[in-house]
């Protein structure tokens, strides 16, 4: 607040300068020389603050600035991340729904997401809740194989009673 009020002193007193050197001036070209130098007087004694900013201070705001800014687009790209994992592990479970009610299969699917090399999340595992003979498992698990990529291994099958 202090700075603040030094500036407009210094910006008011440089003004009353100038008016008083104005009014002081001959008519002419003098007049016309001591309007340019007030002028200037005036810019500089407006700008006087920023010329006095220390450089090292602004590249320390910049870097700040572009540290918070990598910071929040890492976030970002995390929860962008997860919610693609979700969306994906909700279609699929919605997808094996589906299939497997064409089939004549009434279940519950939740799958797993995991990330591939290329970090793109895919579907991982599957367990799969219903009432289960063995047709339906063997039926479900072909499906899971042969359209989604999951293994047996990765396919866990739960009973659920009516």
């Amino acid at each position: 607040m202090t700075a603040l009020r030094q500036w407009l002193l210094g910006v008011a007193c440089t003004a009353l300068v100038l008016a008083a050197a104005e009014g002081l001036a001959p008519k002419g070209s003098v007049k016309k020389v001591c309007r340019l130098a007030g002028g200037l007087a005036l810019v500089l004694a407006a700008a006087g603050p920023l010329l006095q900013v220390d450089s090292g201070l602004i590249a320390r705001a910049a870097e700040e600035y572009r540290a918070a800014t990598r910071s929040c687009e890492t976030e970002l790209a995390e929860k962008n991340n997860l919610l693609y994992q979700t969306i994906i592990e909700d279609r699929t479970a919605a997808y094996i729904v589906d299939k497997a009610e064409e089939l004549g299969i009434l279940c519950q699917a939740e799958v797993t997401c995991s990330n591939d090399e290329n970090g793109v999340p895919c579907p991982w595992e599957v367990t799969a809740r219903g009432v289960w003979t063995e047709e339906k498992r063997a039926a479900v698990g072909r499906l899971l194989e042969d359209d989604l990529g999951i293994p047996p291994q990765r396919q866990h099958f739960e009973e659920e009673l009516p």
